[in-house]
């Protein structure tokens, strides 16, 4: 581990800037150092963390994969540095340049999203959003590395993980969804009337085990057979709408469905809670613009409703 002692906050200003130019000479005019004094400073850097950073490349400079690596980490804790230090502890979403990358997997991309573009975009703001793929296997070590700032799942991270933060934001309850005219013309389902149906499932990693779906069926001496299972909720309309297929879906999810798509929500035999939960870096729970992110994603989530298309 680099011993902090050793850093100069300027040589990460530099650090930042060599990366975002990859060119040392136009490097040292953004931030108004002389070449030779720039060059000094990515020397020192490079003796601290123990590798060259940047090769000749061309007419610039080309990172390593370990000046790569740090990239957003540094990238993101001088934003964090330069907000503290400022003249007050408000985030203005008008004035904001912030860059997040969220994951929220299917659930949260279909019911947080939509909301949350639409609110950036009535504000005129430059915030960026990225959304990268949720694998749960994974999602620890890439919020501590800066790679999430923002993760949904079904599961706290922060349980025995120092650096992580969770808030329980819902608790959703599992009803089925089928296509209008489809045959079932109940409102709800028993268990035998559920292990009858053929179903369309969420894949899962392996990792994951049984779900709770299966594990209360096979607990009342049922079982789920499945016709085909898909890796994301956006193959569900249009296969429920040219089948006979029933799936089971978080309430919130299914009305976005049942709203968009046409479908028909029954209520299911499966009465399993499913709690849900936003973890993020534990670096950024007295951030504004994070307390802003989270709060809205939260909100959203907790209040769904079909986003009002615009006039």
């Amino acid at each position: 581990m680099t011993n902090l002692r050793r850093l100069d906050l300027n040589l990460l200003t530099v650090f930042d800037t060599v990366m975002a130019e990859k060119n040392m000479s136009r490097a040292a005019d953004k931030i108004g150092m002389s070449q030779p004094a720039l060059s000094l400073a990515v020397s020192r850097l490079r003796k601290i963390v123990g590798d060259p950073l940047f090769v000749r490349s061309g007419h610039g400079v080309k990172p390593t994969p370990k000046a790569q690596d740090m990239a957003l980490p540094v990238s993101k804790a001088l934003q964090i540095i330069s907000e503290a230090f400022g003249t007050d502890n408000t985030f203005d979403i008008s004035s904001s340049n912030r860059h997040f990358n969220l994951a929220l997997g299917d659930a949260g991309d279909l019911l947080i999203l939509p909301h949350l573009m639409k609110h950036i975009e009535a504000h005129n703001s430059n915030i960026q959003i990225d959304t990268v793929p949720l694998q749960s296997d994974n999602a620890k070590k890439r919020m501590l590395l800066g790679e999430i700032d923002l993760c949904l799942w079904i599961e706290p991270f922060d349980v025995n993980e120092k650096g992580i933060c969770s808030q329980k934001i819902a608790i959703e309850r599992n009803v089925c969804v089928v296509r209008k005219d489809h045959p079932i013309s109940t409102d709800s389902l028993t268990y035998e009337q559920y292990s009858e149906q053929n179903h369309i499932v969420l894949g899962f990693p392996k990792n994951y085990g049984a779900t709770v779906i299966d594990r209360e069926l096979w607990q009342s001496n049922f079982k789920r057979g499945y016709s085909v299972k898909v890796h994301n909720l956006h193959a569900y309309p249009r296969i429920l709408n040219s089948t006979n297929l029933v799936a089971t879906l978080p309430y919130r999810v299914a009305l976005k469905f049942a709203d968009e798509h046409d479908l028909r929500i029954i209520e299911s035999p499966i009465k399993h809670d499913l709690p849900i939960y936003l973890s993020w870096p534990e670096i950024f729970n007295s951030d504004p613009g994070h307390q802003w992110l989270r709060n809205l994603a939260a909100s959203f989530y907790q209040t769904y409703q079909p986003v009002e298309p615009i006039d």
